[in-house]
């Protein structure tokens, strides 16, 4: 009996088998399949959103460009406006005490001589090695030259200006002295002046108006070799220069005597 029933059961499966292997391939394909379009769905909406999220992030860009751009517009128009050159007057007003000129950006002074008739017998030094100075047998720089000339001999003013300082000499023991202010920066100092001097503070004088004479109240140079000068200052913007720049002399040669 039971012989009969398994050869039964083994004949079924014989004849079946094929159908039920059939059916579970066909259940797992039906199973990948339904797996594989679930993660294509979810594939694709990734893909969407990524796709989204670079499409929102190129129009931030493209605003933000646009916002540079304008920007950028603005600063060169800006710019622009800034370097627009404006007229600049070529005439100022200059004041310095009860003296007002009108004096050009460009300044060309015109000095006439401290001294008419008078000799180059000490040239400015400032900026080089200190000479010998025979009075004291000191070595120093001369801050401006000193012009030979005969005692008495009128000094004048170079330029327009006021007077701003009378008196002597202490600090540079150049002796009776006159400083006068010529405005834009000028300024001529004038030493070894004899005692008797022809201004006196905050007088306005003009070019060529005498204000003194020369001297001998130097105590610096009272027995220089040349003898009676004037000592001669010119000052710009508070410093010393060169007054050979304004003025010139013929160079003094001392006189040789014969043995």
């Amino acid at each position: 009996m039971d012989n009969k029933t398994n050869n039964k059961t083994l004949n079924f499966f014989k004849k079946e088998g094929f159908y039920v292997i059939l059916f579970i391939c066909l259940c797992i394909v039906a199973t990948v399949a339904t797996i594989t379009a679930s993660n294509n769905r979810k594939l694709s909406s990734n893909q969407e959103a990524v796709q989204k999220e670079q499409a929102n992030a190129a129009n931030a860009l493209l605003e933000q460009e646009k916002e540079y751009q304008g920007a950028l517009q603005v600063k060169k128009e800006n710019l622009a406006k800034s370097q627009v050159l404006k007229p600049v007057p070529n005439i100022q007003k200059v004041t310095t005490g009860n003296l007002t000129t009108s004096v050009s950006k460009t300044v060309n002074a015109t000095f006439t001589k401290p001294v008419v008739n008078g000799l180059l017998a000490r040239a400015y030094s400032k900026d080089i090695d200190p000479v010998m100075w025979k009075t004291n047998g000191s070595y120093r720089t001369n801050l401006g030259i000193d012009i030979q000339a005969k005692i008495g001999e009128p000094v004048v003013a170079v330029m327009d200006g006021i007077v701003k300082e009378v008196g002597t000499d202490v600090d540079g023991q150049n002796g009776k002295m006159v400083i006068i202010d010529h405005g834009n920066g000028f300024i001529t100092k004038y030493s070894n002046l004899d005692e008797k001097i022809l201004v006196k503070i905050n007088d306005k004088v003009t070019k060529k108006h005498q204000i003194g004479s020369v001297g001998n109240t130097s105590l610096n140079s009272y027995s220089e070799e040349y003898g009676p000068h004037l000592h001669f200052e010119v000052l710009q913007s508070s410093k010393n220069v060169d007054p050979a720049k304004y003025v010139k002399y013929e160079k003094y040669q001392p006189v040789v005597t014969k043995q």
